[in-house]
């Protein structure tokens, strides 16, 4: 009797050993991320449909090899055909900054995750408690900032299932800021140039924590409001302790500071305004008009008191689309242009005589 009892034991854990397996398989896996506010998000994974309202994140889905999961995407990428081919055709969900995305839509295409900016600018509030009731997650990747690049990518990388792909994207990427940052890490700090970045807006600076004053800090420079005196202003959705600080200065306070190099960071309205209607004629297009940049950079020239400024009087004023760049995943590639400006011609000299070959 006890030999039968035996046997039915065995007989039922093979089945449950064998059934178990099964089940394990059938059931739904799942993966948690840390987003860039610091938000942990569980999702399922590997995740296969992504709406964004961050063109930063579908830039970096498209490098990882993955732009087939993408169901829906922000206007302003949809604006830049040029830029994005192979997606330039998948839904709008709103724009990445200002009014509120299409919910309607987002909730339409049924995606697993929608993706924003963590930053101020563009940061929806009630985006969560929206697309809660749906079942649809929100993450918070900003995937320009230089502080938070390697973490962001990483966080995108994993929810997807493409921790290599983002492994080998940042090392291509990474090789490159290296490169410049070893150059000019070492230049003494009395040679460092004094550098005002201004924001679209007039008189408004980048200040200490925006991405824009690290690229400035890595490019050799010294960015003069970085711990600068001004209005502090507040975007919506801001995030003490996280977000990049913006400053409205005055005039005399620029003249003051006597920056050596200016940098205006420029939007075509006309174009931003007809988003949509018109071409792009600005950043990454193939129709480009510089017209507007150039009056841009003399009005930066020709404000009143400025002449005396040494970035005036050497004539060390730049502006473009810089945000395009600087605010993008290809923000490496605005550090190259950062460091040709902000490098001065005695730190020149000292980096040739202390690299052989600059390569």
């Amino acid at each position: 009797m006890n030999k039968k009892i035996f046997v039915g034991a065995m007989l039922a854990c093979l089945i449950v050993c064998a059934v178990f397996p099964v089940l394990q398989a059938g059931a739904q896996k799942t993966v948690t991320i840390v987003d860039s506010v610091g938000n942990k998000i569980e999702m399922p994974y590997p995740v296969e449909r992504i709406a964004s309202l961050n063109p930063a994140a579908l830039e970096v889905i498209r490098a990882l090899g993955a732009k087939d999961r993408i169901v829906g995407i922000d206007q302003f990428t949809k604006w830049n055909p040029d830029f994005y081919p192979r997606i330039k055709d998948k839904p709008s969900i709103g724009m990445p900054m200002g009014m509120p995305p299409n919910y309607e839509k987002i909730i339409e295409l049924n995606p697993q995750v929608v993706i924003s900016y963590a930053d101020p600018m563009w940061y929806y509030p009630d985006l969560e408690n929206k697309l809660k009731p749906a079942g649809i997650k929100v993450v918070r990747l900003d995937l320009y900032k230089p502080q938070s690049y390697e973490h962001d990518v990483k966080a995108l990388g994993k929810m997807m299932g493409k921790d290599k792909e983002a492994k080998e994207f940042l090392g291509f990427t990474g090789s490159y800021v290296d490169k410049i940052e070893g150059r000019l890490k070492d230049i003494p700090a009395e040679e460092r140039v004094k550098v005002y970045s201004e924001f679209f807006m007039p008189y408004v600076a980048y200040s200490k924590g925006s991405g824009v004053d690290h690229l400035i800090e890595m490019a050799g420079g010294v960015n003069v409001f970085s711990e600068g005196r001004g209005q502090m202003l507040k975007m919506p959705g801001y995030l003490p302790g996280k977000s990049g600080v913006y400053l409205m200065v005055n005039p005399e306070a620029i003249v003051e500071k006597n920056p050596q190099v200016m940098m205006k960071d420029y939007m075509g309205m006309a174009d931003y305004m007809s988003m949509g209607r018109r071409p792009k004629t600005v950043g990454y297009t193939d129709r480009p008009d510089a017209g507007g940049m150039k009056q841009a950079r003399d009005e930066m020239m020709n404000r009143p008191g400025f002449g005396g400024i040494d970035a005036v009087k050497n004539g060390n004023v730049h502006a473009f689309a810089f945000a395009e760049l600087a605010t993008s995943p290809r923000w490496p590639v605005a550090l190259g242009y950062m460091a040709k400006a902000a490098i001065p011609i005695d730190s020149r000299i000292w980096i040739r005589r202390h690299f052989i070959k600059s390569g």
